[in-house]
């Protein structure tokens, strides 16, 4: 039997796994959403003529019910640090812009470096970006 390298081994981990490998992160911000009325889906293909993705879908981590807003949960390791994203994330990010697409997102690392607590976060800056967007009407 061939020894699979560790980068094989977390590929097929990853697609044989039901959740995301920050499922229980994804979890605790969602119950806490949800605790404050405001409803959520976790991971619904998002598609738009504006991505630039081989069949122009997105999937991402949460997005808010009844409104055109994405939560993107990042992690410094694995997107790079907010306002310094590698290319793979600022790609991610453009796509939303390009389609018109209003983001949040909570950098993991960047909120417990700042001693604040993601669900709460995320319960704030689902509420800026909605002052956002209706001030921009």
């Amino acid at each position: 039997m061939k020894k699979l390298s560790l980068k094989q081994g977390l590929q097929i981990a990853t697609r044989k796994a039901e959740r995301n490998h920050d499922a229980r992160k994804l979890d605790y911000i969602q119950k806490h959403l949800n605790q404050a009325n405001i409803l959520t889906k976790r991971e619904v293909s998002h598609i738009s003529e504006q991505y630039h993705t081989p069949n122009n879908t997105r999937v991402p981590d949460l997005t808010f019910i009844g409104r055109d807003i994405v939560l993107e949960h990042d992690t410094t390791k694995i997107h790079g640090e907010l306002g310094w994203e590698n290319e793979r994330t600022l790609n991610r990010n453009k796509d939303y812009c390009r389609a018109g697409v209003a983001r949040i997102t909570i950098n993991q690392d960047l909120a417990k470096h700042l001693g604040l607590d993601e669900a709460n976060l995320a319960i704030y800056l689902y509420y800026h970006k909605i002052s956002e967007l209706k001030a921009s009407l």
